[in-house]
């Protein structure tokens, strides 16, 4: 048996299971907006000795005035929320608790060290900027700088997006026309699909064409399906892009982007855990970009899917809401 408590930075339980006060031989009821130091002492102390690292399965004796008893117990900290999980066990965590403990544990490291990058990379983007905006003072037509330009400006809202993702800030709504930010997307991949001799057909039949969202944000799923589209074919593969409007209600209508190559396909096993973050089957991947898809989707009420067969290659669909 196992519970679990989650305690604030003012040192308060804010949550907890509807067992745990039994675990820690507390009345029921008692618990919820307690100190930390209502908690028994050898608790208290392993929380307070974390000091902002994660403990796991560690020992801690658990007194009362009938008998002892050794519990395991799991600390994780969560710098961003200002919160401290605290799962307490008979016999240790669940593996796949446990799993998910550790998972937190690194995704709560991802979001510092992102918050760090992103800082990083607001500071070198002024200077490329002035350089930029001064190269288009001499020639306004250089539309190789404007492209640069516009590439900027979505980097930089990456940025911002990391800088403020603990506060969940809502994306940015307006009309994005999706054949143009498709074709804006593949012309970036055109020197990759170039260099494997990557045959490109498209086939727009979306009529309209445009859906309410972020035009950065949906260009970023976009190019991480592109460029995991690119990097599964070998040369002389084949990528379709297709578009149309499904759904026949009125209110259920959807502009539905497919993305297919003809490359390695995905295994059975690997295509359940596609957009599980840190999940990846490439030797130097982050395990992030369709993660970071899915949520991008799903910010705009969308619906994002996979389809593969080893060896004859891969589709992915997104469907998007349709005005």
């Amino acid at each position: 048996m196992w519970g679990v408590l989650v305690i604030d930075a003012r040192h308060q339980v804010v949550a907890c299971t509807p067992d745990i006060a039994e675990h820690l031989h507390l009345k029921s009821g008692t618990l919820l907006n307690a100190p930390l130091d209502a908690l028994p002492p050898a608790l208290a102390k392993l929380i307070q000795d974390a000091n902002g690292e994660p403990q796991l399965n560690c020992p801690v004796i658990m007194e009362n005035s009938r008998e002892a008893m050794t519990m395991r117990v799991s600390v994780l900290p969560v710098p961003e929320r200002g919160e401290i999980v605290v799962a307490i066990g008979s016999s240790g965590l669940a593996p796949i608790f446990e799993q998910n403990i550790r998972r937190l544990d690194r995704l709560a490291s991802l979001g510092t060290l992102s918050t760090g990058m992103a800082h990083e990379i607001k500071n070198g983007l002024v200077a490329i900027k002035t350089f930029i905006e001064l190269l288009l003072q001499k020639d306004h037509d250089a539309e190789l700088a404007g492209v640069v330009v516009r590439e900027l400006h979505r980097i930089e809202t990456i940025a911002n997006q990391m800088l403020r993702f603990a506060a969940a800030g809502r994306s940015a709504s307006a009309s994005v026309r999706i054949h143009d930010l498709l074709d804006h997307s593949l012309r970036l991949g055109e020197h990759q699909m170039n260099s494997k001799l990557i045959s490109l057909m498209r086939d727009y039949k979306a009529v309209p064409d445009v859906v309410r969202g972020d035009e950065y944000q949906l260009q970023q799923a976009f190019m991480n399906l592109l460029f995991n589209a690119v990097e599964a074919m070998g040369a002389n593969g084949t990528l379709v892009v297709n578009t149309a409007i499904v759904g026949t209600a009125p209110g259920e209508k959807f502009l539905e982007i497919q993305i297919r190559d003809n490359g390695m396909g995905i295994a059975p096993e690997n295509l359940k855990r596609l957009f599980e973050p840190f999940f990846t089957t490439k030797k130097n991947g982050t395990g992030l970009g369709l993660a970071i898809s899915q949520r991008i989707i799903h910010e705009h009420h969308g619906i994002i899917s996979a389809q593969s067969e080893a060896g004859k290659g891969s589709t992915f669909t997104i469907s998007l809401p349709a005005p």
